[in-house]
């Protein structure tokens, strides 16, 4: 597989999750960062940017939806490719993803083939990054 350049900010408070994905992502030279609440993962997109963010929706204080709101009302974000990563897939939760305007799912647990493709898709293309 080609090299990917992308910039990813994972978010789970799941840590063991999380920290699994983005091994596979520091494996694959792919640039991540990683952050376990809503919150926290605000304030570092605001100091590092992503091309796409892969958010969990199930977490305590902020969760996904309020999280992406928050992600897309920051300067430079407001395009910014956010995925749902997710058990969920009732048509309540896909309403309440186009409301947060989430531009896909990825459902839990993820197979890293299917990782990769999405990751791919919102790379930046710069092989600089």
């Amino acid at each position: 597989m080609n090299q990917i350049n992308a910039r990813v900010l994972l978010v789970d408070d799941n840590k063991d999750a999380v920290d699994m994905v983005s091994q596979f992502l520091f494996i694959q030279r792919i640039d991540r960062r990683v952050a376990y609440n809503g919150a926290s993962a605000v304030a570092l997109l605001a100091e590092w940017p992503a091309d796409i963010v892969l958010l969990d929706i199930e977490m305590p204080g902020m969760d996904g939806y309020e999280t992406a709101i928050a992600m897309h009302a920051l300067p430079r974000c407001a395009e910014l490719p956010i995925v749902a990563w997710t058990g969920w897939d009732d048509p309540g939760s896909r309403e309440a993803m186009a409301r947060a305007h989430m531009v896909s799912r990825l459902t839990k647990p993820v197979a890293m083939a299917e990782l990769l493709a999405m990751v791919s898709r919102f790379s930046s293309g710069d092989p600089t990054r």
